[in-house]
């Protein structure tokens, strides 16, 4: 059993399984999706349901007629929509607590993993990719392992007495624990039944090397660019700048095709989009 998968045993306890939004997910999938059994599996969940009508409604999908029901969701926004909202409306609570050993206080992890999401999928558009469900979804997630890893790395931190000095937080996860976030995050995802489209973007954020299709590349860039600067819903026009002079200073970044001559399109969009979903507040 290798590393990643023995600290995964019994993780359920701690991140629960997302079972009604990953059966949204498939069913939504399904090449001839049935409108009445995704509105019913949806509504199996009330928490689930009141969060997707919330995100439907908000200035992330422009401020469109009011959408009373999950039916109007699927009709009116689309089954990749459908997608992208179950797994943000699941993945909100999983992903606010605090990380106590990655320095992360409550919410943090949500707004850089949700802000990584919206940038990914706005680039993968650019960059003609068909299917942006499966990418906004594996940028979403893609530092789930740290919630797995965070007691681990927290005991062995103190058994060596503090935080020593590495040149990356990955450097420090595999000195300390023998593997990283990536490989641990991509594990679960692996448990959970979800397809490659979405753990080898999650397993491959950290490694250029390991980026070997168009959606690991556009996971890797959206969270390097949001990392490096720091996201801040009230201090966009700033963020701005500075995202697109790290991406024209960073080196080793992946050749994302459209990124570079649409960037400032790219970037305008995600703040707009980042700012209208900031008010969300996910049960």
């Amino acid at each position: 059993m290798t590393i990643e998968h023995e600290l995964i045993k019994g993780v359920d306890k701690l991140v629960p399984r997302p079972d009604i939004a990953l059966e949204v997910m498939g069913l939504a999938n399904q090449s001839d999706c049935n409108i009445t059994a995704l509105s019913t599996t949806i509504n199996q969940d009330p928490s689930l349901m009141a969060n997707m009508l919330r995100m439907a409604n908000s200035a992330y999908f422009g401020h469109m007629k009011e959408i009373n029901s999950v039916r109007d969701i699927i009709v009116r926004l689309g089954l990749d929509s459908v997608k992208m909202i179950a797994i943000t409306s699941a993945s909100a609570g999983l992903l606010k607590s605090p990380q106590e050993a990655y320095n992360l206080e409550p919410g943090a992890l949500w707004r850089h993993s949700h802000a990584t999401a919206l940038l990914a999928a706005i680039i993968g558009r650019f960059a003609k990719i068909g299917e942006t469900a499966s990418l906004f979804s594996a940028a979403l997630l893609h530092d789930i392992g740290k919630i797995i890893l965070n007691r681990h790395l927290q005991i062995e931190t103190m058994n060596r007495g503090g935080i020593q000095e590495y040149p990356t937080l990955v450097a420090l996860e595999n000195a300390l624990l023998h593997t990283d976030h990536a490989k641990v995050g991509k594990a679960l995802l692996q448990k959970w039944g979800l397809p490659e489209s979405i753990t080898e973007p999650v397993g491959a954020h950290h490694n250029l090397d390991e980026c070997k299709g168009l959606p690991s590349g556009i996971v890797y860039l959206a969270n390097h660019l949001t990392e490096s600067i720091g996201i801040h819903g009230d201090d966009s026009e700033s963020s701005f700048f500075l995202l697109k002079e790290e991406y024209e200073s960073a080196a080793d970044l992946p050749d994302i095709p459209g990124f570079h001559e649409h960037m400032d399109v790219i970037i305008t969009q995600f703040y707009e989009q980042f700012n209208g979903a900031a008010t969300l507040d996910f049960n």
